[in-house]
């Protein structure tokens, strides 16, 4: 009879598994694997690991589990559960819908980046300290997200987010360690597409200078000569000037045209009479006072 770890068989016992042999056998063959594989980031504690190969090997073995149970003897949340139960899938090559750069990539509609995606998570293997799997969706999810920032592609942080499997905070964090790694090693990447988009402006500009020029070279003048704009401008002061001298000279001319006012002419039944007048002269009093 198989011997086996004194926990996984407990577990078993908690989880209607004990006799279940090829769950058993299946289940300790990947904490066996397990052990072996390091897992960065990550605080499953032992229990919590022996729950999930168990979980992995009654889905291999085509036996029923209870999800509810198996998270509450596992000591994790749910969510926490079913992250982790995706990080060993990934750990132990057992997942059938891998996540990958190029299928990543096509996902978000930027495939352009995949080339340099893949070189920077090569290069981060390359430099790492400690050994990491890199067919983790985290690590997936940050290349290809490093490789849009280099190239100033835009895509949606937070459906990269849920791809990576991680909390808001734990992206956080490791966008701000991937950012340096990736300024400190890719700087020439990003000066030498800087460069390049500079140029092709540059001979974008060229060539429309040189085709205008070849255009007017080419072209059989049909149309009558057009008006410096000096002159133009020069003539439409003037006529603007003239017409506003006429313009003015007109209203003081109206304005000297004397105008008769109505009070100075005594109305017919007015008390107040035209003075008199003697020799020509007009008098304000009359002369018999």
């Amino acid at each position: 009879m198989t011997t086996y770890n004194k926990t996984l068989l407990l577990l078993a016992s908690k989880l209607g598994l004990e006799d279940e042999e090829k769950v058993l056998g299946k289940a300790a063959e990947l904490e066996r694997l397990l052990q072996t594989k390091t897992i960065a980031g990550n605080n499953m504690t032992d229990t919590s690991k022996i729950v999930i190969c168990l979980d992995l090997a009654t889905n291999i073995c085509g036996v029923d589990l209870d999800l509810k149970t198996a998270i509450k003897y596992s000591g994790l949340k749910q969510p926490t559960y079913i992250n982790s139960r995706k990080i060993v899938e990934n750990l132990l090559e057992i997942s059938s819908n891998k996540l990958t750069i190029s299928a990543l990539c096509l996902t978000l509609q930027c495939s352009k980046v995949q080339v340099l995606a893949e070189e920077i998570l090569e290069e981060f293997k390359k430099k790492s300290k400690m050994e990491v799997d890199l067919s983790l969706p985290q690590y997936v999810c940050m290349a290809v997200y490093q490789a849009c920032r280099i190239n100033k592609v835009k895509i949606s942080k937070s459906k990269m987010i849920e791809k990576s499997r991680l909390k808001p905070t734990q992206w956080a964090k490791l966008d701000t360690d991937w950012s340096k790694f990736v300024d400190d090693n890719f700087s020439s990447v990003k000066k030498k597409r800087g460069r390049r988009v500079k140029d092709n402006v540059e001979n974008g500009n060229d060539d429309s200078e040189k085709m205008d020029t070849d255009a007017c070279n080419n072209e059989v003048s049909t149309e009558p000569q057009i008006e410096p704009y000096e002159d133009w401008k020069r003539r439409m002061l003037e006529e603007a000037y003239k017409e506003l001298k006429e313009l003015q000279q007109s209203e003081k001319n109206q304005n000297m045209t004397p105008r008769r006012s109505p009070r100075k002419t005594p109305q017919k039944n007015s008390p107040c009479k035209t003075p008199n007048k003697v020799n020509g002269v007009r008098l304000l009093f009359p002369k018999d006072l």
